[in-house]
């Protein structure tokens, strides 16, 4: 596959393949021309200009397809996967450099200050526009810590005006703390009176078109996210985040409620980076929802040439013996990924032509929100009713990408019946079954995230499960005989000892480095985060 390379305007391009939005191209170029004084466009489009370059086609090369697809095992190469392909690529981690401190932060800070330097009446009429911007700020900063640890996050961003351009590291405890800091402060702005009647992002948010009880809803959904992160590390604190938000009675209801960037046809163009062609599906998840008549399964994934779902093997030594061999002769003797659920302009070469459906990329579901809200039940940490909140994010699942499939055109789909997720609740394995509570919950998460194969490893790392005996069984991962294990974390990209932020890398990494679970160094993909503990 051609790897496309992206010039630093990448935003330009992608703003305007947005649904519904136009083409701002004069007015960023002008704004960057003169990087000394405050942007004069409006920040409406500097959050516009964010949220389209939140998703990257490279991530979708490097960090998906090539990665986080393959071990979460919901696919692999179409010849099987490598002997090395647990190993983290030097391309991997697109969302730290290229998106985060390259365009979504600094356009995103740029609006919130834009909004602090404006006249009285115009800043008053933008409270709650900027508590937006706060919340995918915080999102985002969340995102990048994540998997890289500490960051440079309070100082950052803040050079043109007057801050340092040598911004320290905060750890990824300060980050998790500061972030959930924001993000309540936003709620409670989002939720205010306020006297000026507020200006609407409207179209320049591709995400809930403005509807500030929606970005509500999901600010307080991230709140149990990130909490859910401190399981391990921090479980009373953990446990009082929760308690405080679902005191709130502003909450995700529905699948409509899901955080998502809608985009139109060619933003995910299949002739690029995204073209999720030529992946096989991987066989121990296509294997459970055949047996047990999963309505998502012609949404996941395509029947091969004959008309029948046959699966991968993930591991590299089952996909090699030569018993094997005829299946992988030809790409069409496998199922492979339903390509407009990725690419909605995909061509299926039916005669049709490209396709015209609508695409999307989930940040985070109404079904992840149940599913939250169960692992927090079935964990005691709430007094929720695990098997309810687990029930709802089933059937939210599939009602989410039954609606997504029909967007995407998907080829000879008809939207999923309620009769047919009955049967597929009521089956052993789905069913809820208090004794194996926190593993189905983690098991149909992981289904869930079919299209945010990230978050399915956050989970897998959260949790455990997936795994070779869970419901849901995964395959060994076996290598000339040898167990592969699984990446954990990024690896750290070190500055070069002239870059002027290089003693304030160095003493983070000396500072994460004290955790005896970091790994044999800054590089070590194997090692692990703060909030990943053993």
């Amino acid at each position: 596959m051609k790897i496309i390379n992206k010039s630093k305007y990448f935003f330009l391009i992608s703003t305007a393949l947005l649904l519904g939005t136009g083409c701002k191209k004069e007015k960023f170029v002008e704004a960057n021309l003169n990087p000394e004084t405050l942007y004069t466009i409006k920040p409406e489009d500097q959050f516009l200009k964010a949220a389209s370059g939140s998703q990257d086609d490279f991530e979708y090369f490097a960090d998906v397809y090539r990665a986080a697809n393959l071990w979460m095992q919901y696919s692999t190469l179409n010849t099987g996967n490598g002997l090395n392909f647990n190993n983290v690529g030097s391309q991997f981690n697109t969302r730290y450099s290229k998106i985060f401190y390259g365009r979504l932060a600094p356009a995103l800070v740029d609006a919130m200050k834009n909004i602090e330097s404006m006249p009285d009446a115009d800043r008053n009429a933008r409270v709650k526009m900027k508590a937006i911007s706060q919340v995918l700020l915080s999102y985002y900063a969340f995102y990048v810590s994540d998997i890289n640890g500490s960051i440079p996050y309070t100082q950052a961003f803040q050079a043109r005006y007057g801050g340092t351009i040598t911004p320290a590291y905060d750890t990824q405890q300060a980050v998790f703390a500061k972030v959930d800091e924001e993000l309540k402060a936003s709620v409670a702005t989002l939720k205010s009176n306020q006297a000026a009647t507020q200006i609407s992002l409207g179209g320049n948010d591709p995400f809930f078109n403005g509807d500030v009880v929606s970005w509500t809803k999901a600010a307080n959904a991230l709140r149990l996210k990130i909490a859910a992160r401190l399981m391990k590390v921090d479980p009373a604190k953990m446990k009082a985040i929760a308690t405080e938000v679902l005191a709130d009675p502003v909450q995700m209801t529905a699948p409509s409620d899901s955080w998502m960037l809608k985009v139109g046809p060619t933003f995910a163009d299949a002739s690029g980076n995204y073209n999720p062609g030529n992946f096989a599906a991987g066989k121990p998840v296509l294997d459970f929802m055949v047996a047990k008549g999963d309505p998502r399964l012609s949404i996941y994934y395509r029947p091969n040439q004959a008309g029948n779902y046959v699966g991968s093997f993930t591991s590299p030594d089952a996909a090699k013996l030569p018993a094997n061999a005829a299946l992988y002769s030809s790409i069409n003797n496998l199922s492979q990924l339903q390509h407009r659920l990725f690419t909605p302009n995909y061509n299926e070469n039916d005669g049709l032509g490209a396709g015209t459906g609508k695409g999307f990329f989930p940040i985070l579901t109404y079904a992840e929100y149940c599913f939250l809200r169960a692992d927090f039940a079935a964990r005691g940490v709430t007094t929720d009713v695990a098997e309810n909140w687990y029930k709802n994010g089933v059937y939210a699942s599939v009602q989410f990408y039954s609606d997504r499939a029909v967007d995407a055109k998907i080829s000879n789909f008809n939207a999923v019946a309620t009769s047919s997720v009955d049967a597929y609740y009521n089956q052993v394995g789905v069913k809820f079954d208090a004794a194996k509570a926190a593993e189905q919950i983690a098991c149909q998460a992981y289904l869930d995230f079919y299209r945010q194969p990230l978050e399915a490893w956050a989970w897998w790392k959260r949790t455990g499960f997936p795994n070779t005996t869970s419901v849901l069984a995964w395959s060994e991962l076996k290598a000339n005989g040898t167990i592969l294990p699984l990446a954990r974390r990024a690896g750290i990209e070190i500055l070069s000892s002239s870059n002027l932020n290089y003693a304030n890398q160095q003493a983070a990494i000396a500072e994460m480095a004290k955790n005896p679970d970091f790994g044999a160094g800054p590089n070590d993909a194997f090692g692990r985060v703060w909030w990943d503990k053993k």
